[in-house]
């Protein structure tokens, strides 16, 4: 089953790479996806996530700055 999935991924690939009715598909699909990424709600959604993503690092950053003051406690005795 890999190896048919790997071959249809391939082909396709093969297709868009090959031939000027594949590339044309291509630069479709990029100029598609590039409208949809400056996409003002689009971009709302990404700064939300950069903001969770932020707040989650500076959050495990101190649990992580605590677990290992306790480990380097125990391991030295102190």
């Amino acid at each position: 089953m890999k190896a048919k999935a790997a071959f249809v991924i391939g082909a396709g690939l093969g297709y868009l790479v090959g031939t000027a009715s594949g590339r044309a598909r291509y630069e479709r699909m990029r100029s598609w996806a590039l409208d949809v990424w400056d996409d003002p709600r689009v971009q709302e959604y990404v700064q939300e996530a950069r903001e969770q993503a932020t707040a989650l690092a500076r959050e495990q950053a101190t649990n992580l700055r605590v677990k290992v003051g306790e480990a380097a406690k125990s391991a030295f005795g102190a």
